[in-house]
């Protein structure tokens, strides 16, 4: 386990980096070093990429700026975008970027967003339940699914510093700005991927961001992620007022691996080790809630069902298991976190009517089951999570709760994934977003022959833990990864089918009211068809999730943004220099 000394550790280093900045013409007392700790592990810092857990897009945040951002009012602004105009006419818009810099020092160039949004989200090859906040652009939709090229995309970079997007008529514009405000439109560099184009979000040494802050250390094994400032953040990088955009020079944070508990503590707060806790115990969180700032995230935590076990074949059995949770006693178990009532959050455009009650309802449970046939079933499986506390404390309550109707369920750790690339390279991943992508490329089953001749029918899981993200506030996107053709998980072009979803499902009825949205049918169809997946259950919701963190006295200005991401642009650290070693 991590020890707090990990952490004190950390903090002497950075003696040699006021050295070291001071050798380099920066000014020696470079602002505040504040001690945080972000929260899990983070293994791949693609901004684009898909995420499976929440903590993934609040670093993604930190480092990587989309044209847009959601404020802490809920209203859209600026952010890589200097301004922007809407020719209804030409059903166009036109966005000139702001002087900004990757953390490199090189501007950021219209190309370096649509390079992201063709290559890395609309590119069919790769699966990505993002690409949908991109379907009311011209073409978008088509070349997911592999009907016409990238190039067809009506987004173009008709200048070094100016995009022009084309939508489709009917478009709700102000929607369309809100979905380029997701975290994962961001640009990428063409270059940078270029360099090691299979593993290049694991070279962090070689990588630039164009958020405010950059990673200045990282180590898979210890979990140490430490975040300096971009001095070209919205600036030229040659200023001196160095500070001006972004106070705090350097996060310098502990990440708790996988599996680890967390040892710092909320008296860790209260003593000055540590200025801000992005995660805690489940005790800390329980005994010091009116301490905490919390707000709603833009995401479910969901079990993901593989539709492909003959024993999830069958809605009923789905059902059967979401009725039997207790959502209320999971959200009290993990103080911070709502029951869920449908898919999407509330706050982020889910529907105002309950799809899911937060109470169990074993009865109503056992009566679908009654009517199911089990012949040559056996009621048991799998529960694959993260090796977390707050994972395995979700998972008890429901092992328990799916126990009392009948089933035998095991409790298993999707576990970090190390591959070796090259003969000196092994990257990381984490073990549910492994499952995950795989699932996205259809492998959700696996038949393999034994010695005797025998089919062996192997499932890449049973049941799956995510953090279902859904990237902005418009429902559509969300609703969309379980449509069986436009969920943005592209095309198998070796066997010339459209890719279904990671839990395989498939519903011509759900197909039919997400192809509906997608043409501009009536907005009512986004309550039927959460209510259709609630129902049918191919993923149970079960928490709406939210933000939190914990923030010493001498920590102010630290807040979050409309999609329950914290922002550190204006933190201020009181007496920060009692902090930050003198010697050199």
């Amino acid at each position: 386990m991590k020890k707090i000394v990990s952490l004190l550790l950390a903090l002497s280093l950075l003696a040699g980096c006021t050295a070291m900045l001071a050798g380099c013409g920066a000014p020696k007392d470079d602002g505040a070093h504040i001690a945080v700790y972000l929260g899990q592990t983070v293994y791949d810092f693609d901004p684009t990429d898909y995420y499976v857990d929440d903590n993934a897009e609040q670093v993604m945040s930190l480092l990587f700026e989309p044209l847009f951002t959601i404020n802490e009012k809920g209203k859209l602004v600026n952010a890589g975008a200097k301004k922007y105009t809407v020719d209804e006419e030409k059903h166009q818009i036109v966005i000139e970027l702001r002087e900004t810099y990757w953390s490199d020092d090189i501007r950021v160039r219209a190309a370096d967003y649509i390079y992201a949004w063709n290559e890395r989200i609309l590119n069919p090859n790769i699966p990505n339940p993002a690409a949908p906040l991109f379907y009311q652009l011209e073409n978008a939709a088509a070349a997911k699914s592999g009907d016409c090229s990238v190039s067809d995309v009506g987004a173009k970079a008709t200048g070094i510093y100016e995009l022009t997007l084309t939508y489709v008529e009917g478009t709700d514009v102000d929607r369309l700005l809100r979905n380029l405000a997701s975290v994962a439109t961001s640009p990428v560099r063409q270059d940078m991927v270029e360099i090691s184009p299979t593993y290049w979000t694991k070279n962090v040494n070689a990588m630039v961001f164009n958020g405010p802050f950059k990673i200045r250390t990282y180590d898979e094994v210890s979990g140490q992620l430490s975040l300096s400032r971009n001095v070209g953040y919205h600036q030229d990088p040659t200023v001196k007022d160095y500070d001006n955009k972004v106070r705090p020079a350097e996060l310098v944070g502990v990440t708790t691996a996988e599996g680890e508990s967390i040892e710092l503590s909320y008296e860790d707060i209260a003593n000055n080790v540590v200025f801000y806790m992005g995660d805690a115990s489940l005790a800390d969180r329980a005994d010091n809630k009116k301490q905490a700032d919390s707000v709603a995230n833009n995401s479910t935590y969901t079990y993901v069902f593989n539709t492909e076990n003959p024993l999830f074949a069958d809605a009923r059995v789905r059902l059967a298991l979401s009725l039997a949770l207790d959502r209320n006693a999971i959200a009290s178990a993990v103080t911070f976190g709502k029951a869920a009532n449908g898919f999407i959050p509330d706050e982020f455009g889910g529907a105002e009517e309950s799809f899911i009650s937060g109470s169990a309802d074993p009865d109503k449970a056992n009566q679908l089951l009654a009517a199911v046939d089990f012949t040559g079933l056996t009621k048991s499986f799998t529960l694959t999570i993260k090796n977390t506390e707050a994972d395995n404390a979700v998972a008890d309550l429901a092992i328990e709760a799916w126990a009392a109707i009948g089933f035998t369920v095991t409790k298993a750790y999707a576990d970090p994934v190390s591959t070796t690339v090259a003969a000196d390279t092994t990257i990381t991943d984490c073990g549910i977003q492994v499952l995950a992508k795989e699932a996205s490329y259809g492998n959700l089953v696996e038949y393999t022959t034994d010695k005797y001749g025998q089919t062996q029918v192997n499932y890449l899981y049973d049941v799956l833990a995510i953090d279902w993200q859904f990237y902005s506030d418009d429902p559509f996107v969300g609703l969309c990864a379980f449509s069986s053709s436009i969920g943005g998980w592209g095309v198998d072009f070796a066997n010339s089918t459209v890719r279904t979803n990671v839990s395989g499902w498939a519903s011509q009825d759900y197909d039919y009211l997400i192809n509906a949205l997608l043409k501009g049918d009536s907005q009512d169809y986004l309550v039927e068809a959460e209510r259709l997946l609630c129902e049918s259950a191919p993923v149970i919701p079960i928490l709406f999730n939210e933000s939190f963190s914990f923030s010493g006295k001498k920590l102010k200005g630290v807040y979050a943004d409309g999609n329950g991401n914290f922002v550190f642009t204006e933190a201020k650290q009181k007496n920060y220099q009692d902090y930050i070693s003198d010697e050199e």
